[in-house]
């Protein structure tokens, strides 16, 4: 099938035609995981710990990317793992990544950051969970080489993402101002642990622990820290009384499964309650054409 992407108004246009006047349930979001392996073990991660068994094959990640753009998709993401370990057949996550902007709206890649940050998605994703000596505990001693890298990258559009816990959640305002003073990253994206059970650390927030994260967050964004989410749907974050589009999702795991609905549906124990994911939060909340949850989809993958 031959790639025909087409200009991002018209796409947006043609995918709310589908879904609010057709009512044709068709995703928006896809989480492509190419691989398990990873170079780093961190705390919060249990999906390293299945790196032997599952890595997708050039052959497989191409059916699963012409069976996404088949069932509507129109943004991927690739992750890990390292998706930018991912190696088949004299093929990299650089070929993959081609492959898939010539077919969807965006494509992005969330990587760990200790890798050259040169792959060619629209939008690029680097982990940094607090600022060095929280990092490095949580991220297996990685912070030199992960701040180096966003340091010396000329990718146009990189941004930060932390994924808050009990250990990094007193961080956030430290974080946020060594980020600003990177000249190569447009902002900063979070979410919150999430407690998968298998096997990874026990790091999930009380929950006045979130609440005072999501406080601190919001008082960022008065400051003109560059905090990409909307208020409205961190807020939301707090008690997670949100409502969840989670039919906007569809996920890919290396093994070639492909699964619609929520991102731990194939991963884990579903529970909406310690939900932290606010790329849902956010996604469904421009679904409803929320101003805030638009401008911030505008921002990370238009703008």
């Amino acid at each position: 099938m031959k790639g025909n992407r087409l200009p991002w108004p018209i796409d947006l246009a043609g995918f709310y035609w589908r879904r609010k006047i057709r009512g044709q349930s068709i995703p928006l979001l896809a989480s492509f995981k190419v691989t398990h392996r990873c170079n780093l073990s961190c705390r919060a991660c249990p999906f390293h710990l299945h790196a032997d068994q599952n890595h997708m094959s050039r052959n497989a990640a191409v059916r699963a990317l012409e069976d996404l753009r088949r069932l509507g998709t129109r943004i991927v993401v690739f992750e890990g793992g390292e998706p930018l370990l991912w190696r088949d057949d004299g093929y990299r996550l650089h070929d993959l990544v081609k492959y898939a902007r010539r077919r969807f709206l965006r494509v992005a890649v969330t990587t760990n950051g200790t890798l050259p940050l040169d792959v060619p998605a629209d939008t690029l994703w680097v982990s940094l969970d607090g600022w060095k000596e929280t990092h490095d505990d949580l991220r297996c001693g990685s912070f030199d080489a992960v701040y180096s890298r966003l340091k010396e990258t000329r990718h146009p559009r990189v941004f930060v993402h932390c994924t808050i816990n009990r250990i990094n959640c007193r961080d956030l305002e430290q974080l946020a101002e060594h980020v600003r003073s990177l000249p190569a990253v447009r902002g900063m994206t979070f979410q919150f642990f999430y407690p998968y059970g298998l096997g990874e650390d026990d790091l999930a927030l009380a929950p006045e622990e979130r609440r005072a994260a999501v406080e601190t967050l919001l008082a960022l964004k008065k400051k003109g820290y560059p905090v990409c989410q909307s208020s409205a749907r961190l807020r939301a974050m707090i008690n997670n009384r949100w409502r969840c589009h989670e039919d906007l999702l569809i996920n890919v795991d290396p093994d070639g499964a492909i699964t619609r609905g929520c991102y731990v549906k194939s991963r884990g124990t579903v529970n909406c309650d310690a939900c932290g994911f606010t790329p849902v939060a956010e996604a469904s909340g421009a679904l409803d054409l929320m101003p805030g949850s638009l401008w911030a989809g505008w921002k990370l993958f238009l703008k």
